[in-house]
């Protein structure tokens, strides 16, 4: 039997990661969460998950610069990571889409989706 895939959530708001830890371990994913860019990337080399969902913006280091730290790494290149964003600029939504693929993210989610659409992507994502 293989073991559930590992997620790594990262996000600055607790209860963005708590919500989403809460569905993700319920349908039997293994989840990790991190505050910020720079404990995602320690925790990424130690954990090696299977998925990042990491926020675009956060102190400490936003989730841009953890996926450039990331890329240079050839023990966590390879991991897929997806952005998080509550802050798309309404006005030119494809901006934060934009930069998650130059820094290759595998896709980009709206916080507020359903947590069943969550999933439905997560799976996705895995068997890519």
């Amino acid at each position: 039997m293989t073991e559930p895939a590992l997620i790594l959530l990262v996000d600055d708001e607790e209860d963005v990661l708590s919500v989403y830890k809460a569905k993700l371990d319920k349908v039997g994913f293994r989840t990790v969460t991190a505050g910020d860019g720079a404990q995602a990337i320690k925790i990424a080399a130690e954990q090696h998950p299977d998925l990042i969902l990491m926020d675009m913006k956060m102190p400490v280091m936003d989730g841009v610069a953890a996926q450039q730290k990331l890329n240079e790494d050839p023990a966590t290149k390879d991991i897929k990571v997806v952005f998080l964003t509550a802050f798309s600029d309404p006005s030119s939504p494809e901006t934060d889409q934009t930069i998650a693929k130059q820094v290759g993210a595998i896709d980009f989610i709206k916080k507020g989706i359903g947590l069943d659409e969550l999933v439905d992507k997560v799976r996705g994502y895995l068997k890519k």
